[in-house]
Order: C-alpha cells, then structure tokens, then sequence
C-alpha cells in the first residue's frame, strides 16, 4: 500500500506538518523541524523573502489532510458518534450525589 502525506496527529508541534513530512519520509520529526526552522532563517535575512517560511506552512496546513485514527473520514466520524453515544449514556445513568428531589412540588402564584 502507498504511503500518504498527512497531517500528524500524534507527531505534531503546531498543526502537525513537520510530523506528517517525517513519518512519511521515515525520519525523525526533529529533523525536519530543524530543517524548518533554517530555512526560516535564511528567508528572514532577506527582507522580500521574509513571508515566505510562513506563506508555505500555511498553504502546507491548508493543502495535507488531518491524519485520522482509522485512516478515513468515515471512521472519524463513526469514533465521534460512538463517543457521544457513550458520553450521553453514561450521564444519563449517573444520579448527582446529595441532591434532593422534590416530588409534586408546585409553583407559587405571586400577585
């Protein structure tokens, strides 16, 4: 099976390129983000370049799709829905503690 660039979900620093350009490469994140970070540097020396490092990060965020855990859109969002499900029942079969239930209780009419 082909490997594919992605986001980092795991690997990730600030939105998780460096990590998804590491894993798919197969070296070490830290690498990367050095290699980053110069190219940066050297961008900012020059005053017309100076956007440029940011510019493509950006477009670099933009463009490599967010790596999910079972590989695909659809098993993200059967894990949120099974996670809502669960979340919602097991609040709904918890009763606060030390609270008192009021039975039959009626509202004052106040004039």
């Amino acid at each position: 099976m082909k490997k594919k660039l992605r986001r980092s979900s795991t690997n990730r620093f600030l939105a998780g390129v460096c990590g998804g350009f590491a894993e798919y490469f197969g070296i070490q994140a830290k690498y990367v983000r050095i290699g980053y970070l110069v190219f940066s540097l050297i961008c900012s020396t020059i005053p017309r370049l100076a956007i440029l490092s940011v510019g493509i990060y950006l477009i670099l965020y933009l463009a490599i799709p967010q790596e999910t855990a079972g590989g695909n859109w659809s098993s993200f969002f059967q894990n949120v829905n099974s996670n809502r499900a669960q979340n919602t029942r097991t609040r709904s079969q918890t009763k606060p503690k030390d609270r008192k239930i009021l039975h039959d209780a009626h509202e004052r009419k106040s004039n």
